[in-house]
């Protein structure tokens, strides 16, 4: 009978517990980006400059965060303040809110400014100087008012930002599939091979993984997600790709190339960007498909501006190409 007693009560006690916001609220908002801050900087005084907060601030933020979640968030190091395994899992949780909260911050300055029209895009690099650019001058001269952001940010910068709306639209090559986004192919490119001036393979319209053989080369690393089809290419062949200089964005590469520092393994639109390029271009076979895509919100009615902008980007990459037909695709 006691022990029954006892169990009630501490049923009671729990469920009093998880209904009251003083026990419920481990950790706000602000903690978080005080440990982000301190994360970042390794030091109270660095996170203190960031945030305009004084250092005595941050360092009661970090204990009080501490003493409330109920474990060491940072090791002090040698007057450094090194993060635990489990602040690191803390904060890699709250990144998706840090994202919501520079979205809503975003929108907020767009209406104090009189900015609430503006087309923000997200770009990875290659396409921001590639493809974004020629883009945008023909956006503005059909839409001489038309605001733009752009932001150039890597491929997993670039879904959060779609995903989390501080983006309307995203540009990118061989994005990863979300069931939040919707993926519309602009077009689908290859992968193509360049070479340095004068290089005895220059007058080979095609190059294989036997054609490179012994060579330098120069592309993204093997374990990448575009390295992974070279490597399998290359083992159709018996050969083994393992690229002297590792570029993770074929606009690096292409520069490299025309140093002679060795063949690139490059986008289409990279390869035929410049009209008069310090390298060959070649066809690559077997051949590695590249799609051109963008990334919508699925739930989100897309806005004017963005459908203009999609519908210019095929034609500026149909006419760059000029090889290819634009496959427009949702998936």
């Amino acid at each position: 009978m006691f022990r029954e007693r006892l169990h009630r009560t501490e049923a009671v006690c729990t469920a009093a517990n998880m209904t009251n916001p003083a026990t419920k609220t481990l950790i706000n908002l602000r903690q978080l980006e005080v440990l982000r801050a301190v994360m970042r900087y390794r030091t109270t005084t660095g996170a203190a400059e960031e945030l305009g907060m004084s250092q005595p601030a941050v360092s009661n933020a970090i204990k009080l965060a501490e003493t409330k979640v109920g474990v060491a968030l940072f090791d002090r190091i040698s007057n450094r303040l090194q993060p635990t395994a489990d602040a690191q899992l803390l904060l890699a949780d709250a990144e998706p809110l840090f994202r919501l909260h520079e979205a809503i911050q975003r929108k907020a300055w767009d209406l104090r400014t009189g900015r609430a029209g503006v087309l923000r895009i997200a770009s990875t690099a290659e396409l921001s100087q590639m493809l974004v650019p020629g883009v945008l001058r023909l956006l503005q001269d059909a839409h001489p008012d038309v605001r733009i952001a752009l932001e150039t940010v890597r491929m997993d910068e670039l879904v959060e930002s779609v995903e989390s709306g501080s983006a309307d639209i995203g540009v990118a090559m061989r994005p990863p599939s979300r069931p939040s986004l919707v993926r519309e192919v602009l077009i689908e490119s290859e992968l193509m091979c360049i070479c340095p001036p004068n290089d005895p393979l220059a007058n080979m319209p095609v190059l294989t993984p036997f054609d490179v053989h012994g060579r330098d080369t120069i592309g993204p690393a093997s374990g990448s997600p575009l390295g992974i089809l070279l490597d399998a290419a290359f083992e159709r062949f018996g050969e083994h790709y393992s690229p002297v200089i590792e570029a993770r964005f074929s606009n690096v590469a292409a520069p490299l190339v025309e140093q002679g520092l060795g063949i690139g393994f490059v986008d289409e639109l990279t390869a035929r960007h410049r009209p008069q390029p310090g390298y060959s271009v070649h066809r690559f076979s077997p051949r590695v498909p590249i799609k051109v895509c963008a990334l919508v919100l699925r739930d989100r009615p897309v806005q004017r501006m963005t459908k203009a902008f999609l519908e210019l980007a095929r034609e500026f990459l149909q006419a760059r190409l000029d090889t290819r037909t634009a496959t427009p695709g949702v998936s």
